[in-house]
């Protein structure tokens, strides 16, 4: 099927999906540009393809739709694998918080990932393996005890909010980008604890994807807005978080999502516009 003929499709599966038929077409043309690129990248064996993006962007719903269109409009079939999912588990981070600092007990930001075990998997898949992956759930703020089985794709997607993110340098640290910062790591412990983190061999082995996309989101405030919204549809659970506390943990990302919204971390960036429209899409 070609692309012109699955855009009808598109529309009534994006539909339940938030993606209304006055921006199913932005949506669609999106999607195809990085799907196309993917197509264009496949020779007999699996790509990776990264996607990043702060909180509540869209990259699961991006990412779903990418995965129609590889397999209805392209015929490859593909998998995701969510950073998301790798969190190391509530004890692990607890752990940290009395080990290193108090901020660490806070899922998300790297260092709190089981990033070799991501590592692994993705070897893994890459080999032509099934892989058994953990299933964190954010309502319990902790991995479930079930895992999934993920089987080699021909196009293997990775997202995160962080996916793509480059180390900055130590001066770059010492001035706080918000009050989380200024009165909880006034000693840059945590800061450079992240840092490091986000230099080692791990995590930028994974990050070094065959095509790599960016949803570059307007500002911080939007951020909130579509985390907060994110939060109110996670099942019923022991730890889903008030408005103030969602506002308190975007700060934990404040930092590397800027980072990445000035250095526009991807091959192809998709520009949203505050009503989580497409405004521009860059290849």
């Amino acid at each position: 099927m070609n692309r012109m003929e699955f855009f009808q499709t598109f529309k009534q599966l994006a539909e339940p999906k938030g993606i209304g038929s006055e921006r199913a077409l932005e949506y669609y043309e999106a999607v195809c540009s990085v799907a196309e690129a993917a197509a264009g990248r496949y020779r007999d064996r699996m790509i990776t393809l990264g996607v990043g993006g702060a909180q509540g962007s869209g990259k699961t719903t991006i990412t779903e739709m990418i995965r129609v269109v590889l397999q209805s409009v392209y015929a490859l079939s593909s998998e995701v694998l969510s950073i998301d999912d790798f969190y190391l588990t509530r004890r692990e981070r607890l752990a940290l918080r009395e080990d290193v600092h108090p901020m660490l007990a806070v899922r998300g930001v790297p260092g709190t990932h089981d990033i070799q075990r991501l590592q692994d998997a993705i070897s893994t898949l890459s080999t032509g393996q099934d892989c058994a992956v953990p299933i964190f759930n954010k309502g319990d703020d902790d991995r479930a005890l079930d895992e999934r089985v993920v089987t080699p794709p021909q196009v293997l997607i990775l997202e995160g909010w962080c996916w793509g993110a480059k180390a900055c340098a130590d001066a770059d640290l010492q001035q706080p980008v918000n009050s989380l910062e200024a009165e909880e790591d006034s000693e840059l412990l945590w800061r450079r604890y992240v840092n490091q983190a986000l230099v080692s061999e791990e995590y930028q082995r994974c990050f070094a994807n065959n095509l790599s996309v960016f949803l570059a989101v307007p500002n911080m405030e939007a951020v909130f807005r579509w985390r907060l919204q994110q939060e109110s549809e996670i099942p019923t659970g022991r730890r889903i978080m008030s408005e103030s506390e969602v506002r308190t943990f975007i700060m934990y990302y404040q930092r590397i999502t800027e980072r990445m919204l000035k250095e526009n971390a991807g091959n192809i960036v998709i520009h949203l516009n505050k009503d989580h429209g497409i405004s521009a899409v860059n290849t």
